[in-house]
Order: structure tokens, then C-alpha cells, then sequence
């Protein structure tokens, strides 16, 4: 046997254990997924009746819009505080990371109710909007969109900022200092150097953020109540509540494949990116 051979067995022997585990726990159970809501006769007759039906098209685009104002949130604020985690010159820089990733320790649940404490019509959040006399008395951030979107950034952004400062640590700082010396402003070398370097932290985060948006549940049902209209809650009404397996099965495999685009995309953009960077 020649050697590239023995080569491939090997190789092929050490990769079937992990191939083994992924079809088990990812690839059978979304083929049963897939199974489940094409039923026999009408295998189709679910996806129809999701993309026929208006209030299901805008429960999707309401998924679609919380994914992108949360990462749109978290991005504006997470970049600012990896930035400065990244280039702090102080020995305490690793207990500040630590305190920044301090609430991925915390369950979601947890912070979705004391995000409904804040945001009922006496919490603090609601009276503070309320002083400022530019909504009306009686009015509560809870139920609303903007609620969701508040407390789904607070959860995801410690997600945010650790995927982004590990990139900008890795970017030599000299190249910012090079490009002040040859006349650029901080904002200037900011932009032409640190964020186009970390494009790939950029769409990486972006990708984890809105993937996880999207496909939420605890945050959106109890942060938005009865008003929760979106993939994930309309995926629980159908399978619990209404017991309508094949559909509900439609429906989280469309958001799946809504997830799966995304990824492929962002392949495709950091590809290009480093094309660029080179």
C-alpha cells in the first residue's frame, strides 16, 4: 500500500468518530426536521401556506428586522468597548474583559425578567421616558418592539465585544501609529487601518449576533408578550399550543435556511475581504 494511502486511511480514521457524532446530533435530527413538514401527498402544502399567508410573511419580517437591529445596536456600542479593552495599557485589562463577558454567566430568562421590571409602566425605564414628556403617561416599554430589541442587545453584546477585541489585539497598533505619522487624524488611521483590518471580527460577531437574534425565544416571549410576534414564538404556538407539528416544522426550517443563506453570505464577504486585504 503506498503511503499517500496509508495517509488517507489514517486521516479518514481519525475524522470518522467526529463525522459519526455531527450526522447523529446536526445532520439526522434537521432531515427529520425537513421530513416532519413535508408530510405525504402535500409536501409542499406547508411551505405554501407559510409564504400564502401575510401575517406569517410579516412574523418573518419581523425576525428579519429584530436580527438587524440588534446587531446594528450591539455593533455601534460593542466596537467603541472592544476597542478600548484591546489597546488599555493597565494590568487590569483581563478583569475588565471578564466583567464585560460577566453576563453571558447570567441566564437569559433571568435578565428578561429584570428587563420587565425595568420596563413595566412604574419601572424605571418607562418613567424615565415618561418625564421626558414625549410619550404619554400611561406608556411601558414592555410589549413593544423597541423593548425587544433593548433587552436582546443587552444579552448578545458581551458576544459582540469578545469576538471583536480578539481581533483588534491581534492587529499590530504600530500600523495605526504609521499611518498618524504620514498625516492621518486618530479618526482617519481609525478608519483606514483598525476597522478595515477587523472587517472579519465585524462580520463574524455580526453573524453570531444575528443568528442568535433571529432565532431567540426566552427574551422576545417575555420581553414582548402577547405582542411577540416572531419566528421562534410563532415556532412554540404551533408546536405546544396548537399542536401543528408538520407546519411548525415548516416554519423552523425556513428559518433555518434563512440562517444557513446568512452564514453562506458572510463566507462569501470575509472571502472577499481577505481577497482585498491582500
Amino acid at each position: 500500500m503506498h503511503a499517500s494511502a496509508r495517509r488517507g486511511l489514517v486521516a479518514a480514521g481519525l475524522l470518522a468518530p467526529a463525522a459519526l457524532v455531527f450526522a447523529l446530533l446536526f445532520i439526522w435530527p434537521q432531515l427529520g426536521l425537513f421530513l416532519q413538514s413535508m408530510p405525504p401527498g402535500a409536501p409542499l402544502a406547508q411551505y405554501e401556506r407559510f409564504l400564502g399567508d401575510s401575517y406569517y410573511l410579516g412574523v418573518l419580517g419581523n425576525s428579519l428586522l429584530l436580527g438587524l437591529c440588534v446587531t446594528l445596536v450591539t455593533l455601534v456600542l460593542g466596537f467603541p468597548l472592544a476597542f478600548l479593552l484591546a489597546r488599555a495599557e493597565t494590568r487590569w485589562a483581563g478583569l475588565l474583559l471578564l466583567l464585560t463577558s460577566f453576563p453571558l454567566w447570567v441566564s437569559a430568562v433571568v435578565r428578561s425578567f429584570a428587563w420587565m421590571v425595568l420596563f413595566f409602566r412604574n419601572g424605571v425605564a418607562s418613567r424615565l421616558l415618561q418625564s421626558t414628556g414625549l410619550v404619554e403617561s400611561n406608556f411601558q416599554l414592555i410589549g413593544t418592539f423597541a423593548g425587544v430589541v433593548i433587552a436582546l442587545a443587552q444579552v448578545l453584546l458581551p458576544i459582540m465585544i469578545v469576538t471583536l477585541y480578539a481581533v483588534i489585539r491581534g492587529i499590530d497598533r504600530d500600523l495605526e501609529h504609521a499611518a498618524m505619522s504620514l498625516g492621518a487624524s486618530p479618526v482617519v488611521a481609525l478608519w483606514l487601518v483598525t476597522i478595515r483590518l477587523a472587517r472579519g471580527g465585524i462580520l463574524a460577531g455580526s453573524l453570531l449576533v444575528f443568528s442568535l437574534s433571529v432565532s431567540a425565544f426566552a427574551t422576545p416571549s417575555l420581553v414582548g408578550g402577547a405582542r411577540a410576534h416572531f419566528m421562534a414564538v410563532t415556532i412554540y404556538e404551533q408546536t405546544l399550543e396548537l399542536l401543528d407539528w408538520p407546519f411548525s416544522a415548516a416554519i423552523a426550517a425556513i428559518l433555518l435556511a434563512i440562517s444557513i443563506s446568512v452564514a453562506l453570505t458572510y463566507g462569501r464577504l470575509l472571502g472577499d475581504a481577505k481577497e482585498q486585504a491582500r
